[in-house]
């Protein structure tokens, strides 16, 4: 494709990747793509974390920012606190306090856990794919649905 300037929205079914090509064997050495990622957590009624079912977020995903939206509420008054995995529950992000006793759009917050893009450390996120998990700040009362959507970035590796 050549360069182009156009007016108006972009929109592709699969996705925007920035590819990295050798210049002397022409072959596609790594990409870069702009990403979402969706979760659908439980919290039972009695528990304070609730997880995805299995392994869902990839390996080499980078999150930016997740929104949350609440589609079955707590009785009790309780908040989200926490976003992360099994080995780090608030890896992706960490001490946000968001009301899940009403249903609706929660807001969009930035992964500032180690394991997203604004945790602040040198450490490279290279994390292993796991179950996102969440953690609430008591009992809901009842079993609560919180839909998470997570914007990044994939990546390959330029050995791959």
């Amino acid at each position: 494709m050549a360069n182009s300037t156009f007016n108006g929205p972009v929109r592709s079914e699969n996705g925007f990747s920035d590819i990295t090509k050798n210049s002397t064997t022409g072959s596609i050495t790594s990409t870069m793509t702009l990403s979402t990622y969706e979760a659908t957590i439980t919290v039972a009624d009695g528990a304070t974390t609730g997880k995805e079912a299995a392994i869902g977020i990839p390996s080499n995903f980078l999150p930016m920012g997740v929104t949350v939206v609440v589609t079955t509420a707590a009785a009790n008054a309780v908040n989200l606190n926490d976003i992360g995995t099994d080995a780090d529950t608030d890896g992706f992000v960490d001490g946000i306090s968001a009301a899940v006793n009403s249903t609706g759009f929660k807001g969009f917050f930035p992964c500032n856990g180690v394991l997203g893009m604004s945790g602040g450390t040198t450490t490279a996120a290279t994390a292993t794919a796991d179950e996102v998990e969440v953690v609430l700040s008591g009992d809901p009362g009842g079993d609560t649905v919180i839909v998470l959507k997570f914007f990044g970035i994939s990546s390959s590796s330029d050995a791959s």
